[in-house]
């Protein structure tokens, strides 16, 4: 009777054991089917939002300041530096708000608030939506533009100038000239 007893009683450890690691192996493979969620953002609305931020007005005071201290000593060359120097900023920043030219220095800026959006966004990683030029079936994509574009405490004006261009094309960047204002 204690054998039959002990007999039962392992069977029962070792069906227990057994569903234990088919459950453990069913999680897994729960785990392991997963979707990768990758957070996107359209790069113009982040230029937009970064060049009417009070950081972008911080950062060119020190070359204005360098543009008349050249001025003042009438330092034709300095001047004619610093003029080249602002144009080839101002071009980027049009690839940058009518284009898909890359954003990634001033999402360099705002880097140490990634991982808080990532989270409440439940993704794995964030990228420009131009840059996501495949995507496979187990991968599930999540708009954070907008939570992005929050970080630089935009105006109602900039706001409005954001929305209106998510709803248009961006140009080609081969389209973008130096005289787009």
């Amino acid at each position: 009777m204690k054998t039959q007893f002990v007999s039962k009683r392992r069977f029962l450890v070792g069906s227990v054991a057994a569903l234990c690691g088919f459950a453990g192996v069913a999680a897994f493979g729960q785990t392991a089917e997963r979707k990768l969620r990758v957070g996107v953002y359209d790069s113009r609305a982040i230029a937009v939002a970064y060049c009417n931020s009070p950081e972008f007005q911080k950062s060119l005071k020190p070359i204005q300041a360098d543009y008349e201290k050249a001025k003042q000593a009438k330092n034709e060359k300095r001047m004619k530096e610093i003029d080249a120097m602002m144009k080839a900023k101002q071009r980027r920043q049009h690839e940058q708000g009518f284009s898909t030219g890359s954003v990634a220095g001033i999402m360099a800026g705002i880097k140490n608030a990634l991982p808080s959006v990532a989270q409440k966004a439940r993704v794995d990683v964030i990228v420009s939506k131009w840059e996501l030029n495949y995507q496979s079936p187990g991968l599930e994509v999540v708009d954070v533009t907008d939570e992005l574009v929050a970080l630089f405490k935009p105006s109602e004006k900039a706001l409005g100038w954001v929305k209106d261009l998510r709803t248009k094309q961006p140009l080609p960047i081969e389209e973008i000239t130096d005289d787009m204002d």
